[in-house]
């Protein structure tokens, strides 16, 4: 591992116990919601539903972090105002975020360091608010009153410090040290104005720095702080730097935690949240049972859609289960029916049968006793069969049998 990435693998780390320190609500390392916490880090993480309740159920807060020194370009011990740019970008990007949220502890930084920082916030669709953590000063404070609202985290947070100043330090153009070593800074021909504001600064002369390059600079600032926040009076706008509770309703909008931070976010986001009605089956599963819709639709997470869709698959099984078992009854119950008429018609025939024996046994009796009485032939030792002899014949066999023995007789 290079240096670099040790260093800004030691920087997450700790900032990441920084983070989870101050804000409890966040959820930082703990959630087992991969889709939601993918790529958070201390300077840019997403607040869900499980951190803040008042963010609907796949809904996000974006958050980001200006901490430091600002400056336009980062380098290996912090990130640069690009890099914060670019975090609200992809956070308004996002169509699961409603908002963003920028977490400044600053006590401001290079002038150049702004521009990029608040042409991010302007360029947004969605709400960015400022929460101040400790510094929102100077610079920090510039970019900040960009956005939609601004909420001091303490009462004794400092706030303001709008105006402009440059440090300069070194050598004049010429100068001879005590043991005659000379230094010197020679310009070209035609080359005269090249640093000159600087070379008189150091000779004592800083009128030109002053009118050439801060009051212009001071100038845009008081006039953008005052087209940003229009409650700002001009004695706030003279450098001075503020608490933040002598300021509210001027320089801040409130003083307030990051859940006040995050519920201005949403009502500034002018999103419809309402609790959803008529979906009990959805809201009985239990990543679903209190999803909101916004603007009329919801947001589903990753763990959400699992387990939908385990619902789902065992419902079709279920489903399948029933199709099934209605498919056999039917069966069974044609089987039945089929069955029943089949013994309907044997009992028919039976019937039948026994009619038809039942008949010839009462012609046949009638024509025996006609025979005995007119021939009275002498008894040669046969008997006529008697019925029980005839159970179970058919009606041909009866017929063939009894023929025999009166024929014989």
């Amino acid at each position: 591992m290079s240096a670099a990435a040790a260093l800004a693998l030691y920087r997450d780390m700790l900032g990441a116990a920084r983070l989870k320190a101050k804000y409890p609500i966040v959820q930082y390392d703990e959630t087992e919601d991969d889709d939601e916490i993918a790529d958070n880090s201390y300077y840019h993480f997403r607040l869900t539903h499980k951190d803040c309740p008042a963010i609907p159920q796949g809904n996000l807060i974006s958050v980001v972090r200006l901490e430091g020194v600002m400056m336009r370009d980062g380098d290996i011990c912090q990130y640069g105002t690009r890099d914060v740019a670019q975090w609200l970008r992809q956070g308004d990007q996002d169509r699961r975020v409603l908002g963003s949220i920028v977490i400044v502890d600053s006590g401001g930084g290079a002038a150049d360091s702004v521009r990029d920082l608040a042409d991010a916030i302007q360029a947004c669709n969605k709400p960015v608010v400022a929460y101040c953590d400790g510094y929102m000063c100077s610079a920090a404070y510039y970019a900040a009153s960009y956005c939609g609202s601004i909420i001091a985290h303490d009462r004794r947070n400092m706030v303001g410090c709008i105006g402009t100043m440059i440090e300069l330090g070194g050598y004049p153009m010429k100068s001879v040290d005590e043991d005659g070593y000379v230094r010197l800074r020679i310009y070209a021909d035609g080359s005269e104005e090249k640093n000159s504001d600087y070379e008189k600064a150091l000779e004592g002369d800083v009128k030109p720095i002053r009118e050439n390059l801060l009051n212009p600079l001071a100038e845009d600032f008081r006039n953008d702080v005052k087209a940003n926040r229009p409650t700002a009076t001009d004695d706030q706008l003279k450098g001075r730097t503020y608490f933040a509770q002598d300021v509210v309703g001027t320089l801040i909008d409130g003083i307030g935690t990051l859940e006040d931070a995050v519920a201005k976010t949403l009502e500034l986001s002018n999103s419809n949240i309402t609790e959803m009605q008529g979906f009990e089956a959805l809201q009985s599963l239990a990543t679903c049972h209190d999803l909101q819709m916004v603007d009329g639709h919801v947001t589903l997470d990753g763990e959400q859609l699992s387990e939908i869709n385990d619902a789902l698959t065992n419902g079709q099984t279920e489903q399948a289960l029933q199709e099934t078992n209605s498919q056999t009854i039917t069966a069974q119950a044609e089987q039945i029916r089929q069955l029943t008429e089949e013994r309907d018609g044997l009992r028919g025939q039976l019937t039948e049968r026994d009619n038809t024996i039942s008949e010839l046994r009462t012609q046949l009796a009638e024509s025996n006793h006609d025979t005995e009485e007119n021939h009275q032939a002498p008894h040669n030792g046969n008997h006529a069969p008697t019925d029980e002899e005839d159970d179970g014949l058919s009606p041909m066999e009866y017929i063939k049998k009894h023929e025999e023995t009166y024929h014989s007789n």
